[in-house]
């Protein structure tokens, strides 16, 4: 499965999912309403919020945490790319 990058990225840019991160890729996409954002930029993601959708989605258990911890790794690694686009932009 290819997902397309959204910000920042080449138009023909192609990042490849592993098909064992594809159900909790889907619970990131479904937490994209959830972001701080402040002047600068987003900070981080509203985690009641977050917290709230895998509620609403019925998630508990070892599940929820492996999904949980899928969504905090994917935050940060967004935050760091966001974060080198700004530097590459300001140069």
């Amino acid at each position: 499965m290819a997902a397309h990058i959204a910000a920042g990225a080449a138009p023909h840019q192609e990042a490849w999912l592993w098909p064992c991160n594809q159900e909790a890729w889907g619970y990131w996409l479904g937490v994209q309403t959830q972001w701080n954002v402040g002047a600068s930029g987003a900070t981080g993601l509203r985690y009641e919020g977050v917290r709230a959708y895998l509620d609403e989605v019925g998630l508990q258990g070892e599940l929820r945490q492996q999904v949980w911890a899928a969504v905090c790794a994917c935050e940060r690694a967004t935050l760091q790319a966001w974060g080198e686009l700004r530097d590459q932009q300001a140069h």
